[in-house]
């Protein structure tokens, strides 16, 4: 331990930290989420105090799932990206190229402009594929899918990529179907179909494997997404709306007791949508504010265009037509800052369907 002279047990219960943060944070309740960030801040310590360089980088890697509950998104993303550095310096390219496929998740879930996160991936795929590590390859292809499809470019990869030996199909099959069915379920929510989304987010929060992280961001898009499901008089009755947007609900207060950064203006979010269905239009109107001054303070610029977005449409449903149009005019510029030019085209078309109306 630190001021101790024997130092022969430290790798050994080093590596035993680097586990349990994971393992809490995989039950993702509030004081396991908590335990286990103090423990993995226990084992990143005793790293740089004993310089442990050579299992650091799979610390990393392991301690951001917990991490990614805990602290704001993007700087566990650049973590994650130093870890990558780390253990390309010391040799550890299995633990780098999973830190790589992190960094790149969550850039993405945290808004960081789309066309850098590609380049980024772009740039990981160039040096995973001189290391023929599939599994890392097949996962950041996916990622870089995602991307490829906000942004309008064609992507010039494919997702369907075989496993070696190294990636035994049993072992990384569930892992890749989970990750296929976020990739649906959280591209189809941005580009607004909704019957897709509803679909994969069914999926998704009706398997086992299904991680923390994705379960309470599949619970927020499944929660969204009914809202535009109902208003269109498709797949969802009034009971399962109410009872879908309940759960989402409390998911999200949750986990927004974990870490305000990285939750509250969801729940704002989530509030305003089921005041607006209410039809309490003041208060509607005053989570839709708080969603976006949330959204803005935590740089989810993504995510302010969202609401943005939202309560332009609410304004439109109560006739506020001159509101809707700023509000649609605030999600554009936030979109373009995303560099998601559907998004963009989107609130442009919407924008000109009410000034010409």
């Amino acid at each position: 331990l630190p001021g101790s002279r024997d130092l022969s047990c430290c790798p050994l219960f080093v590596s035993e930290l680097r586990r349990l943060p994971w393992r809490m944070g995989k039950a993702l309740s509030l004081s396991n989420v908590q335990v286990g960030c103090k423990i993995g801040e226990i084992a990143m310590s005793m790293l740089d105090h004993f310089d442990y360089s050579e299992i650091k980088t799979s610390v990393v890697h392991i301690y951001s799932y917990v991490q990614q509950h805990c602290n704001p998104i993007q700087k566990v993303a650049e973590s994650a990206a130093k870890g990558f550095e780390l253990g390309i310096a010391c040799g550890d390219t299995v633990s780098a190229f999973l830190n790589a496929v992190q960094h790149i998740r969550l850039s993405i879930m945290g808004g960081r402009r789309l066309p850098d996160v590609l380049r980024e991936t772009d740039k990981y795929l160039s040096i995973i594929g001189h290391h023929r590590n599939t599994l890392s390859t097949a996962y950041l292809s996916i990622y870089r899918q995602m991307i490829a499809t906000l942004t309008g470019i064609n992507s010039g990869v494919t997702t369907d990529q075989g496993e070696s030996g190294e990636a035994p199909e049993q072992v990384y099959g569930n892992r890749r179907t989970l990750l296929s069915h976020f990739q649906q379920a959280w591209q189809s929510f941005w580009l607004g179909y909704d019957e897709r989304c509803h679909h994969y987010c069914e999926k998704l929060l009706g398997m086992t494997q299904l991680g923390g992280h994705h379960r309470i961001l599949a619970n927020f898009y499944y929660g969204l997404n009914s809202f535009s499901l109902s208003r269109k008089g498709q797949l969802i009755k009034a009971a399962k709306l109410k009872q879908v947007t309940k759960d989402a609900l409390i998911v999200m207060r949750e986990a927004e007791e974990v870490s305000k950064w990285n939750y509250r203006n969801k729940v704002f979010l989530l509030q305003a949508e089921i005041h607006s269905h209410e039809g309490k239009i003041d208060e509607a109107e005053a989570a839709y504010g708080a969603a976006i001054t949330a959204a803005r303070a935590s740089k989810f610029i993504h995510e302010q265009g969202l609401a943005c977005e939202y309560a332009a449409f609410h304004c439109k449903r109560n006739d506020k037509l001159d509101h809707a149009v700023n509000f649609f005019h605030q999600a554009k510029l936030c979109y373009n800052e995303w560099g998601c030019s559907m998004k963009v085209d989107f609130c442009i078309k919407q924008m000109s369907q009410i000034t010409n109306s």
